[in-house]
């Protein structure tokens, strides 16, 4: 990982000598390749040393090109020759663009390379569904977020889903040079919300509570590599089961598909992912957390509780997840303090709710309020955090 990973985002602003060059009229911004990569790093270099005097940069341990192939696009400014001059790094994080990186040459800078390389990431966040970038840039050095304030960024809380970033920065030592801010700008419209399920199971062991887990595969283009619960979309034409009395007060103050319908996604689901067939009477409503804006997917996703019964084998049944487990709540938040493990911001705060619980019967028996949660800002409802 490089000095930046949360991005520098340096160029234009600044005055670079201007030399007669024939031939260097930057003409097009295409997909960089890897044949550019070694040309990148170079003009992050060339771009580094316009902080001199201004800031006190900590090294950068590698090179640029060993982020190039993250998940997101790089698009590259190249001349009338195809020399690359300047470049772009938009990463895509559970499916939100995060504007990681911009640079161009000195030599080719103050001629609108870095206005034109970002309009050309947005409209690439645009093209793949997005709605919203962030960055993170420098507050006070004119070339960076003096920039792209012109440019309609305006500050912003970084999504919590993309708050690795901000460890990201401390471990590089970026926030001892100087004040760094988020910014963000809506793209487009806003994705709307998929409603979805996710099942909570639930069983005692000798040492307490213990939750069933999947670990989703670093594939998956949303919650890549993430402990999860079993679930998934609620599929169009879903057919209603009858439920208990309850479900559909349970479920009233959100904007969810009627209880019945909930109850038949969740039944489905679990069967596919993990092999048991549940009754609509297994199925306890539970919370309501939506997708905050700004990405290509959302999902207003309906938890339930169910507590495993003697003779259902819960395992690992779809190629989404590449293991699973029972856990207790307790031991997983450690693993994810710990860094060993990635959780959602719902998972987290859910497992923070059951590990304050005794047993299996508490925890069916506590029925807190189910509240749409946005913008993942949802706390514990049950005193345990």
């Amino acid at each position: 990982m490089r000095r930046e990973t949360a991005e520098l985002h340096r160029f234009g602003g600044r005055p670079a000598p201007r030399a007669d060059r024939a031939g260097d009229n930057l003409t097009t911004i295409r997909p960089a390749t890897r044949a550019d990569w070694p040309a990148l790093d170079l003009i992050e270099v060339a771009a580094d040393a316009l902080f001199d005097g201004v800031l006190e940069l900590p090294a950068a341990p590698a090179a640029r090109s060993a982020e190039l192939a993250a998940r997101g696009f790089t698009l590259v400014a190249v001349d009338a020759d195809d020399r690359p001059r300047g470049f772009v790094q938009v990463l895509e994080l559970d499916a939100r663009f995060h504007l990681e990186q911009l640079s161009v040459h000195p030599d080719a800078q103050r001629r609108g390379v870095g206005a034109a390389l970002l309009a050309a990431a947005e409209d690439g966040v645009r093209a793949r569904g997005g709605s919203v970038v962030t960055l993170r840039t420098f507050a006070d050095v004119p070339w960076n977020a003096p920039f792209y304030r012109r440019h309609g960024y305006r500050d912003a809380e970084l999504p919590m889903a993309m708050t690795a970033l901000l460890d990201a920065e401390e471990r590089l030592g970026l926030l001892r040079v100087g004040a760094r801010v988020t910014l963000a700008k809506q793209v487009a419209e806003h994705v709307r919300p998929w409603p979805a399920v996710s099942v909570l199971p639930l069983r005692d062991a000798a040492a307490g509570l213990e939750v069933f887990v999947q670990y989703r595969a670093s594939t998956m283009d949303f919650a890549e590599g993430a402990v999860v619960f079993p679930g998934g979309r609620v599929l169009p034409g879903e057919q209603a089961v009858p439920v208990p009395v309850g479900h559909t007060a349970a479920w009233a103050a959100t904007e969810l598909p009627e209880a019945g319908v909930l109850a038949a996604a969740a039944i489905r689901e679990v069967a596919e992912e993990c092999g048991v067939l549940l009754g609509a009477d297994d199925l306890l409503p539970w919370d309501d957390w939506v997708t905050p804006p700004g990405g290509r997917r959302r999902f207003d996703v309906a938890f339930f509780l169910t507590a495993a019964r003697p003779g259902q084998h819960w395992r690992n049944t779809t190629t989404e997840a590449v293991r699973t487990v029972w856990v207790s709540p307790a031991e997983l938040l450690r693993d994810a303090d710990a860094g060993g493990v990635r959780l959602l911001p719902p998972t987290r705060t859910l497992l923070t709710e059951l590990a304050g619980l005794p047993n299996v019967a508490a925890a069916m028996a506590a029925r807190p309020p189910i509240v749409p949660v946005l913008h993942d800002r949802g706390r514990p409802r049950l005193g345990s955090g």
